[in-house]
């Protein structure tokens, strides 16, 4: 494995430093009880006690944080001072001592409550003791980061007023370990118009950066270039190829055209700054190139071209720009290309790379190197590599966009590269036919691997409503190390707003209802981070770390606020697994879906990225492997060929439970809120929880007409298309319903790029779709299959019906490790189930393969068998699950996907080593 960044961004201040900025903060102490209750409340005292000699606690990110929790506990009404010796506290005083773990104090602590302390990266420990009869609370983290983690977890529950008066009393020690060892956000500036706002604001920064730590998001990825995938067509050229918008590199006259060198430095102070306040927090800083292009093709109009470059000076300049950047920019952590053609660098360019490389090879400190890996070229891996430093190869998750949270268990038929294509060299990554990269972790993951794994989520689902669900957020944090990764990198919402020169000047949010419009974007969706961080650092988090939060801004109403954000936040990502329709979120948007028909492929020539026939219900899923499509149900009930897969009607009862329950409970809340139902926190939710509502019962509505439609295709059963007709019109009106209510809320014309409009310009596709139905209805064409007539009804019956899908109690444990060359030996236990037969699908963790399947033999109360020893000795740990055939010829897969969707469909083995 490529070596590891140390902590990074967490600077030192001085002892005598350290003793100025605690005198600024000493006031004056009351003696009133030594119980936190009373200080808390503001009839007390808390003192911080913080030794000179403790390197981390006097750290610049742990003096940061104390200042925090000071702030958080003075805005309640407690007198707060900072000490240097328990000793020096009145006896009534409580303490709170934050501390390096294996500082002195903090161990006496420790020994003396014998509590088990966390020694890994970022962990922490919060207890309660007595020391010189004094109530005491120890905050200590393993490393500046775990301390600020400590420290920061106590403001939040102050500011929160999570316990009441008991805020920071612990009837038991807490201790907590990341998860995963990167857990980082991207933002992207898009859009001179929309984006410089926020970019020269410092308050935004300062209140951004101390939600992402506070959330315990650990890196931070300002990200430039993301806003066109190719250097064509170019409108908004800010940033796009960002060297020349921050530095003048001596012995070159390059520049954008008419951005004068007051602005120009102007935005290299901001980098700088940004950088500063993420080591004051200790944040990584990731510097983000997505584009180096700097000859724009079809762009003769676009704003700041590139002046004073050729191709001969373009390898050199980048290379002593980026090393001038990480030269004046200390704060940068790491840096992070698009390293295929999209970043304007032809395939086959390796000495570019090389000599751009160089930069971060020769800076004089630890830099990671983080490539996207989309057609990642073996030599552009090596020159990496070459470098010394820590590399990282950063695939996506489920293409450009955001699916459930397991990582995929098969890509879309359309990526996948014909057999023999490419050569496993046993070293690295697979020379070849490289086309199976665009959608996932692809061969990255390979367990002999010198490098690193990022997993990135791209924003092509979900960009602009708000989302919050613990399930499924718990779920990407459990999964983001999966087989070794480092971790995730997600880019956060709004982050393609006013793509591809499409900025609109009025907020990001694009709210037609200003008083929806928060100061800043992200406060909107401070529910999200919270959740995406804390449940990335600990999926097993506590719930009263988000409930808290809930219970401050909803009161009485924060269970249903949450009841309700939960379910309608698996809608979407669900449906993008089971409609596959671009990888590219250029091209799909399904947060304002637009109408792929049923029957007519003459109206799709638009929609690109999917194999003939061109349908709605033939659209490949992301994920194939288990998830039908409703031409393939369709296919399947008439034909009587069943399949564990999950089927069309599956998702679509999904849906709908996901509509119901929302609805209810935000109903609920809104009642129980009262006139404050009105506020723009709760409105927010409540708008963006109905929209979703709507969708879900849309897309049910849809893949059930699908499936009924090809029924009547296949048999020309009219029952059969009516009640097609009539699923996609139920659908249609929830969307129209849903459309109307948001008209008041979110402007008519919302844009991402190429994507632009409002629910409602959607609703006319929809019914000239069911006016071609129902136009085919009344004049049929001949049935392609001959069939009774029973079998259609039943097979229409079914379609229309709730699923029954069968749920066996059988178990499996998988094996810890398997041995290279050595056969895997599986086992289901049925117990008293009565099974007719089980199927092992088994494949390498590597996205370029097929899965291979047994039959498994009968074994007393189990099914047995194994994966043979000459697939066992590939480089790649192990996947599989089993499709289970019941008595009664019913058909399931286990592990069953959970209610809450959030769990892994699949069991995973890794080789020993």
């Amino acid at each position: 494995m490529s070596k590891k960044n140390p902590d990074f961004g967490s600077g030192n201040v001085s002892r005598r430093n350290f003793l100025k900025k605690t005198a600024l903060f000493t006031l004056g102490t009351a003696a009133i009880g030594h119980s936190l209750a009373a200080a808390v409340t503001g009839k007390g005292a808390i003192a911080l006690v913080v030794s000179p000699d403790d390197d981390i606690a006097s750290s610049l990110p742990g003096t940061w944080a104390l200042s925090e929790l000071k702030s958080a506990l003075e805005s309640q009404g407690t007198k707060v001072r900072i000490i240097h010796n328990i000793s020096d506290a009145d006896i009534k005083e409580f303490c709170v001592i934050p501390a390096g773990m294996k500082s002195p104090l903090a161990q006496r602590i420790i020994s003396q409550q014998k509590i088990a302390a966390p020694t890994g990266p970022e962990s922490l420990c919060l207890a309660e003791a007595k020391m010189e009869n004094r109530t005491v609370l120890l905050a200590a983290g393993v490393d500046r980061r775990g301390l600020v983690y400590a420290l920061t977890e106590l403001a939040d529950r102050v500011s929160c007023l999570a316990t009441g008066s008991q805020a920071l009393e612990f009837a038991k020690p807490v201790i907590e370990r990341p998860a995963s060892r990167i857990r980082s956000v991207m933002r992207s500036f898009s859009s001179d118009i929309e984006d410089k706002v926020w970019f020269y604001d410092r308050d935004f920064w300062r209140n951004y950066l101390t939600m992402l730590v506070s959330s315990r998001v650990n890196r931070f990825s300002f990200t430039m270039g993301m806003s066109y995938n190719s250097a064509n067509n170019i409108k908004d050229g800010y940033l796009l190829f960002p060297y020349p918008f921050f530095v003048d590199v001596e012995g070159y006259n390059v520049r954008p055209k008419g951005l004068s060198d007051e602005e120009r430095k102007l935005n290299f102070d901001m980098l700088k700054f940004i950088g500063e306040e993420c080591v004051r927090r200790g944040l990584l800083f990731q510097f983000s190139v997505w584009t180096l292009a700097y000859k724009w093709t079809n762009s003769a109009n676009a704003t700041w071209q590139i002046e004073g470059l050729t191709d001969t000076t373009h390898g050199d300049y980048c290379r002593d720009a980026l090393a001038l950047i990480l030269r004046e920019v200390p704060a940068i952590t790491g840096v992070t290309f698009r390293v295929h053609s999209e970043s304007g660098i032809p395939k086959g360019q390796k000495d570019f790379w090389k000599t751009q490389f160089s930069a971060i090879e020769k800076c004089g400190r630890t830099v990671e190197l983080d490539m996207h890996a989309k057609n990642m070229e073996l030599e552009t891996l090596d020159s990496a590599i070459a470098t010394g430093q820590p590399t990282v190869i950063s695939p996506k998750i489920m293409g450009e966009h955001m699916g459930l949270p397991y990582h995929q268990t098969s890509i879309r038929t359309k990526e996948r590269s014909p057999a023999g294509s490419f050569t496993d060299t046993g070293v690295g990554l697979m020379p070849g036919n490289r086309s199976f990269t665009r959608s996932g972790y692809a061969d990255t993951l390979a367990e002999n691997r010198n490098w690193d794994v990022v997993f990135r989520i791209w924003p092509g689902t979900q960009r602009f409503l708000l989302r919050g669900d613990p399930a499924l957020f718990a779920g990407y944090g459990r999964n983001a190390s999966f087989c070794g990764a480092a971790g995730i990198e997600f880019c956060e919402p709004l982050f393609f707003k006013g793509r591809h020169g499409s900025g609109i000047a009025g907020g990001r949010c694009a709210y037609a209802d200003a008083t929806l419009t928060p100061r800043y974007d992200f406060e909107k969706y401070l529910y999200t981070y919270r959740l995406w961080g804390r449940l990335g650092y600990n999926p097993d988090e506590d719930p009263e770390v988000w409930r808290r939060a809930l219970r401050r801004d909803f009161g009485k109403a924060a269970v249903a606020v949450e009841n309700a954000l939960g379910p309608v936040t698996r809608v979407l990502p669900l449906f993008t697994v089971v409609h596959g329709e671009s990888t590219d979120c250029g091209t799909y948007w399904p947060e304002i879906y637009r109408n792929m028909t049923i029957a007519d492929e003459t109206m799709n020539k638009t929609f690109k990225d999917v194999l003939p026939p061109v349908l709605f219900g033939s659209v490949c899923p992301f994920d194939p492997q288990i998830f039908q499509t409703p031409y393939e149900y369709g296919d399947a009930l008439v034909n009587g060929n069943a399949s564990g897969k999950y089927s069309p009607i599956d998702v679509a009862q999904w849906f709908e439970n996901a509509a119901d329950a929302s609805s209810s409970q935000i109903a609920v809340a809104r009642k129980l809120l009262g006139a404050g139902a009105s506020a723009p926190a709760f409105r927010r939710i409540e708008e963006d929880v109905l929209i979703q509502c709507g969708l879900a019962h849309f897309f049910a509505g849809k893949l059930r007409s699908a499936v009924l439609w090809q029924i009547f295709t296949l048999t020309g059963n009219r029952s059969a298309g009516e009640a097609a007709i009539a699923s996609f019109t139920v659908g249609r009106n929830a969307w129209a319903a849903m459309a109307e209510r948001a008209k008041g809320v979110y402007i008519s014309n919302i844009t991402y790029g190429s994507h632009k409009g409002h629910w409602s310009d959607r609703i006319a596709a929809f019914d000239q779709d069911i006016a071609d139905l129902r136009q085919k209805l009344e004049n049929p064409a001949q049935p392609l299959k001959t069939i009774n007539p029973a079998t259609a009804k039943i097979a229409s019956a079914t379609a229309a019906a709730k699923p029954d899908r069968p749920v066996p109690a059988v178990q499996h444990t998988p094996a810890e490790k398997f041995v290279s060359g050595q056969p895997l030996v599986v086992a289901l236990h049925t117990g008293k189930e009565k099974l007719d037969r089980v199927i092992l699908y088994y494949r390498h963790v590597n996205q370029a393969e097929n899965w291979e399947s047994v039959e498994l033999a009968r074994s007393g109360d189990s099914f047995q068998g194994g994966i043979p020893p000459d697939y066992t000795s590939k480089r790649y740990a192990l996947q599989y699950y089993f499709e289970i055939v019941t008595s009664n010829n019913k058909v399931t897969l286990y592990p069953p996907l959970a209610a809450d969707l959030a769990n892994v469909p699949y069991f995973v083995v890794r080789r020993k080593a």
